[in-house]
């Protein structure tokens, strides 16, 4: 089963009926809305998933001579539970069904479905087990050996800490006994290390605003989505970086601004980790006030560079220049100054491999340039 995209509500007994006759429903009826009937298999579980299929299963004796099979909701709205999915769409649970199938249990075993191994961040919560009801006899065991549930066939976890956990569950269909187990490994939720934004330009002729952050943790994250705002309160998406999923990560994404665009005083930036289930977490805002920035026409070449640089500063940039080098976390690498009539110079970025920037200051005007130089 799937939750239909729109609908605003997802809920739990969808059922499945075997009779000997069909089953007549006035479905035009807008009074009718439930089945007078006891369904064999039915789901006590609010299935919410949108993007995958949930393999919904059950156990039952056969009287003989079923024929037909129908399948819905038999209870009414007071006796099943729900949860409102979303604020707009559909205002009801429409659920997608597919892939039916009904097999004798007597030609095979039954055997325990404790669920996927997964990784999950702290605080999230997993689904473990299965949504097979029916079954003669069910326990579940914790990593100590003790019986944390015998009523149901699956049950959301939510691990408070660290490491990875177990649970065992053993169970007895139609005389037949076996056993499974699932781990769950709990990690740390994604951190934004460093977060910066470099611009490249003055304000109404900005070139380009350049987002550069790095992250540890990542685990099962899909991508990231670089959103701006002009009144730090309503974000847009610029852009898109898939995650690579390492244990510690670099990105960079450029935000091309429209020549000539009148922007205000200042702009704001922010990072978005989307999880592959979707969820959320997002960066610190940065603001960008685009008016204390001039375009740069002091020229940082080899770049890429096998650690050394050549500065070249026109004659009329000629002033005494604070040089500054930070890697991509913020630590200051190098500190040094030019005086008022250097007109070149060279400079070793750093002997490790990596991405840097080099800030130039104008000691008289205030003026700042900010160049990114990797280093191979």
């Amino acid at each position: 089963m799937s939750l239909q995209n729109d609908s605003r509500i997802s809920c739990n007994n969808q059922g499945l009926l075997f009779t000997k006759n069909a089953v007549y429903v006035d479905t035009a009826n807008p009074n009718i809305y439930n089945l007078p009937a006891n369904p064999q298999v039915e789901n006590k579980s609010i299935i919410q998933d949108t993007l995958n299929w949930v393999k919904v299963a059950g156990v039952f004796t056969a009287q003989g001579g079923e024929q037909y099979l129908t399948i819905g909701n038999f209870r009414t709205n007071a006796t099943s539970a729900f949860t409102v999915f979303q604020s707009v769409g559909y205002g009801g649970a429409a659920y997608y069904v597919d892939d039916v199938a009904v097999y004798n249990l007597d030609s095979f075993c039954l055997k325990a479905d404790a669920g996927r191994d997964t990784t999950i961040k702290v605080g999230d919560s997993v689904f473990i087990g299965s949504y097979t009801n029916g079954i003669d006899s069910i326990k579940w065991y914790n990593a100590n050996g003790q019986v944390i549930d015998s009523t149901r066939p699956g049950f959301w976890v939510k691990p408070t800490t660290t490491g990875t956990s177990f649970y065992v569950l053993q169970q007895t269909v139609n005389g037949c006994y076996s056993a499974d187990t699932v781990y769950i490994n709990a990690v740390l939720p994604l951190n934004f290390i460093n977060y910066n934004i470099i611009s490249n330009g003055v304000r109404n002729l900005e070139k380009s605003v350049e987002n550069i952050w790095t992250t540890a943790n990542e685990i099962n994250v899909s991508h990231f989505n670089i959103q701006h705002s002009l009144n730090a309160k309503d974000f847009a998406t610029i852009g898109k970086v898939k995650a690579k999923n390492k244990n510690y990560n670099e990105y960079s994404f450029t935000d091309k601004l429209i020549p000539n665009t009148q922007y205000p005083i200042s702009l704001y930036y922010r990072i978005v980790g989307v999880d592959n289930d979707g969820k959320m977490n997002y960066s610190e805002v940065k603001k960008l006030s685009t008016i204390n920035y001039t375009p740069s026409t002091i020229n940082i070449y080899p770049n890429p560079t096998k650690g050394l640089v050549h500065i070249l500063i026109p004659s009329d940039e000629k002033a005494i220049w604070t040089i500054t080098v930070q890697d991509v976390l913020g630590k200051v690498m190098l500190t040094t100054q030019t005086t008022a009539l250097t007109k070149s110079m060279d400079m070793l970025v750093s002997n490790q491999r990596g991405m840097y920037f080099i800030t130039l200051t104008n000691n008289k005007t205030g003026k700042r340039i900010v160049e990114k130089v990797v280093v191979e």
